[in-house]
This record gives C-alpha cells, structure tokens and sequence, in this order.
C-alpha cells in the first residue's frame, strides 16, 4: 500500500468511526417534544377526577408517548455509544420496512386529519350545551390517544424500531371466541 492508500483508509475509517449510527440531537429534540406532551397531559389529566374515563384515556395516552420516549431514549443512547440496535419481533429480526417514506408522509396525513379532528372536538366541547360536552370531552380524549399512536409510529419509522405491538393470543382451549353477528341489510340491530 502506498502513501496515498494509506491516508485515504485512515480518513475513510476516522470519518466512518466518527459518524454516529443516528443522529443524537435530532433525537434528543423528539424526546424532549415527548417529555413536554406528557407533561401536558399529566396536567390536563389533574382536571379529571381518578377513574373516571376521561381520567384513564388520558392515562393511557401518557403510557404511549412513555413508550415513545423510552424507544427515543434508548436509541439516543446507542447513537452515543455508538453503538447499532437491532431489534426482534416473534423471534425474527425486524427491519423497517422499504417504503418508509410513502409511509410516513402517509402517517403524517392521517396525523394531520385526526389533530384537525380533535380541534373539532375541543371547540364543540367549548361551544356546545351541557348534554353534549361530556360525548365531545370523551371524543377528544380518544382523539389524543390516536394522535399519540400515530407519532409513536411515525418516531418508530423514522428511527427504524418497531411500531407497537402486541401479540395475538388465541383463546384458550374450551373457551368460545367472540361472534360476529351480522345484520341483513334493512334490519335493526335493537333486540326489543
């Protein structure tokens, strides 16, 4: 190898060892963006009384963007360590899938609708009478809980870990599974 060879692989290996595997600030601002909406939330969620519904849907909308948080967290940290995370689901390796970009401007559409949506619903549960604000109240909270799903996996496509997942548990032996009942086209579904 000349001397030229040389330099080049020696620069070639210090600016591949220098770049990190993600980029660490652009994560710490989406963490810190979550941290802000669960704080927001663990204050809106003080107006509701404990158990109530809205109370709990807004409990659960703090437990995704905690795991939006923690799954940011945890690849900020790898990116510091330098360090590559990879990740398994049902005992195989996950990989992003190829279309991530038509997908996340996909997720950023429904994203927008759904804000919009909830927008909506805020301004009815201002402006409409008693009877109606605990349905828009309600609407809203669920509202939130989507928009909160839908950053975690636009986060999740950006980032290349999972989006959420929970596991399909077949019911148990001897235990009959939920029915569909359909309705003929024209019939009620009120049991009188």
């Amino acid at each position: 190898m000349n001397n030229r060879q040389s330099i080049a692989t020696l620069a070639l290996i210090l600016v591949v060892g220098c770049a990190g595997p993600e980029s660490t600030s652009q994560l710490e601002a989406e963490a810190n963006a979550v941290k802000e909406r669960i704080a927001q939330a663990q204050e809106e969620r003080k107006s509701y009384g404990k158990g109530s519904v809205v109370h709990d849907l807004i409990a659960l909308r703090i437990a995704i963007h905690e795991q939006t948080l923690a799954m940011l967290e945890q690849r900020r940290s790898a990116g510091k360590a330098r360090v590559t995370l990879s990740y398994s689901v049902d005992g195989k390796p996950y990989r992003a899938p190829a279309d991530a970009a038509a997908d996340a401007k996909r997720l950023e559409h429904e994203l927008k609708e759904v804000r919009a949506g909830r927008e909506y619903d805020l301004h009815q549960v201002k402006e409409s009478g008693e009877p109606f604000k605990p349905l828009y109240t309600m609407t809203a909270a669920i509202k939130a809980i989507q928009i909160a799903q839908l950053e975690y996996r636009l986060a999740a496509n950006r980032h290349g870990f999972p989006p959420y997942y929970v596991p399909f548990h077949p019911p148990a032996e001897g235990v009959t599974p939920p029915q569909v009942i359909e309705i003929p086209a024209g019939k009620s579904a009120v049991i009188q």
